[in-house]
């Protein structure tokens, strides 16, 4: 019989947070090949939120320090001691040009994007 290994409880505040994480992240929109000059990178960003997405799932101490973050209650400095993986992720953010004017989803990217930056700066935090 193999072993399951079942994820960390979590507070309702945390569930609820994960649950707007992953609404972020399905509204962070890919546009198609050749409509966008990004759109390889777009797609890697928006795979990299959904990564981060499932370790925070598994961390409850990133979800606690996310939390803190969003209430600016920490600075949002991302640890450059990461683990590869997160350092990766981090670095494909901040190459994304941000979008501005007078693009047609505007509000669902940059709070996706900031939302992922948020929680990659968590996760870097917090030693996942």
């Amino acid at each position: 019989m193999s072993a399951v290994s079942e994820r960390p409880a979590l507070a309702p505040a945390q569930e609820k947070l994960l649950t707007d994480l992953r609404t972020l992240q399905a509204r962070l929109p890919v546009p198609q090949p050749g409509w966008h000059p990004h759109t390889a990178l777009i797609g890697g960003v928006r795979d990299d939120f959904g990564l981060a997405i499932d370790a925070a799932a598994e961390d409850p101490a990133a979800l606690d320090l996310l939390a803190a973050l969003v209430d600016g209650e920490l600075e949002p400095t991302f640890d450059s001691d990461a683990p590869q993986e997160l350092t990766d992720a981090w670095e494909r953010l901040q190459a994304l040009p941000c979008p501005e004017g007078q693009h047609p989803f505007l509000d669902e990217i940059l709070a996706a994007l900031d939302a992922l930056r948020l929680l990659l700066v968590a996760l870097s935090l917090s030693g996942a």
